[in-house]
């Protein structure tokens, strides 16, 4: 188990093919972060929360979605962490709709407990 960003070195990684500005913000932030090493490289979130699942090296994905898989351990819980805002929106001309409203509100409520850890 690595104990720093830089021994993440050693390790096979699942991550991205292509830099997108988040992760290049993402890079400036963690300069120290292993690109090369990487084993497994698709831009698709699903495909590498899948290669993580199969045991097929070390990601990146959001700890309330691991923290649900009894089988994934945290790694560098301390040195890598990264906050994201959530914003949900609704176009002004459904907010008289109360069906809307209600699927609205429901939303709201699930990304506020998934957020939260509930």
């Amino acid at each position: 188990m690595p104990q720093s960003l830089e021994e993440l070195a050693g390790f096979a990684m699942i991550g991205f093919d292509r830099e997108t500005p988040f992760i290049r913000r993402l890079l400036e932030r963690f300069p120290a972060f292993p690109c090369e090493r990487r084993a497994f490289r698709p831009d698709s979130d699903l495909a590498q929360l899948g290669a993580i699942r199969a045991g097929f090296g070390i990601g990146v994905c959001q700890s309330a979605l691991a923290a649900r898989d009894p089988r994934l351990v945290r790694v560098l819980r301390g040195e890598f962490s990264v906050q994201m805002d959530t914003w949900v929106a609704m176009h002004e001309d459904l907010r008289a709709s109360a069906r809307c409203a209600a699927t609205f509100a429901a939303q709201v409520a699930g990304l506020r407990g998934y957020a939260e850890g509930a």
